[in-house]
Order: C-alpha cells, then sequence, then structure tokens
C-alpha cells in the first residue's frame, strides 16, 4: 500500500507535490488541533471547575464541624428512650437510611450511613445532641454520588 502511494506521488507534477504536501499538512494540524488539543483543554477546564467546587464543599464542612465542635457538651439530658431506637427514628424523619445500626452496649450505638449530604449529616447529628446523644467517634468519607459523603460513627447517650 505505501509503495502504491508512493509510486501515486511520484507521478504527480511538482506543483501537484507541493499541493499534496501541504494539503498533508494542514490535515496533521488538524487532526491534533481537534483529537489532541481541544480534547486536553476541555479537560483541563472541567476539572477546575470541579476542585473549585470541591474546595468550596470542603470548607462548608469544616466551618459546619467548626460549629459544632463549640456546642456546649454534656447539657442535654439522657435520652428517655433506647438509643438505638432515637437514632434510626431519627435517621428516618431525616429522609436517610442508615446502612448498619449495631448497639455496643447499653447506651452506645454502631452506625454506617453509605451516601448524605455533609449539611443534612451535620444538621441531623445537632439535632441527635439535642436529644442527649453525643459522637463518640466520627469519620467520613467522600461517597460515589457528587457532593455526599458517607459516615461511621458511634453515638452514645449523654453522661455515659
Amino acid at each position: 500500500m505505501i509503495a502504491n502511494l508512493a509510486a501515486w506521488y511520484k507521478e504527480l507534477s511538482k506543483r501537484e507535490q507541493v499541493l499534496v504536501g501541504i494539503m498533508a499538512v494542514l490535515l496533521a494540524i488538524v487532526i491534533l488541533w481537534l483529537g489532541i488539543a481541544r480534547p486536553v483543554e476541555s479537560g483541563l477546564k472541567s476539572a477546575i471547575e470541579r476542585h473549585g467546587v470541591a474546595l468550596d464543599r470542603n470548607a462548608a464542612v469544616r466551618v459546619k464541624v467548626a460549629s459544632l465542635k463549640a456546642l456546649p457538651r454534656g447539657a442535654a439530658a439522657r435520652p428517655a428512650t433506647p438509643i438505638a431506637q432515637l437514632v434510626s427514628q431519627s435517621a428516618g424523619e431525616g429522609g436517610f437510611t442508615l446502612e448498619r445500626t449495631q448497639e455496643q452496649g447499653p447506651g452506645r450505638v454502631d452506625i454506617a450511613i453509605a451516601s448524605i449530604r455533609p449539611k443534612a449529616l451535620f444538621t441531623w447529628l445537632a439535632n441527635l445532641e439535642a436529644q442527649g446523644v453525643v459522637v463518640e467517634t466520627f469519620s467520613a468519607q467522600p461517597s460515589g454520588t457528587a457532593g455526599a459523603v458517607s459516615m461511621q460513627a458511634v453515638l452514645k447517650a449523654a453522661g455515659q
């Protein structure tokens, strides 16, 4: 095939060879521009926008964590209902599902949530603290859903 193209090219006049060469160079430039430069530029632009959104979300979560840490501890009375029941009921009222709820003795429960928005999570935890449930341990990681986190926590009754 290459031999056929070379033979065809040699049969062309000098003027036609120059025009075909110019066409090949222009075609290569267009392919490089449309096939490489524009997709890379678009990807970089998209990544910069997603990074900015992630930084805003991170700042909002840090502000909310700081405000939750500033809440007074121990002021709430112990809840009257069992803590596992209170946490499950409160999660249902908040509109999200607990992935795991395991009691760890009286007044303690281990929970996990697969996907929840940080604002909803911290509002829910603040409401639980107002009802006498405090966070003993807490960890959260980004989940597959954009703008959401998965979390694991151990909650206990205030005063325990």
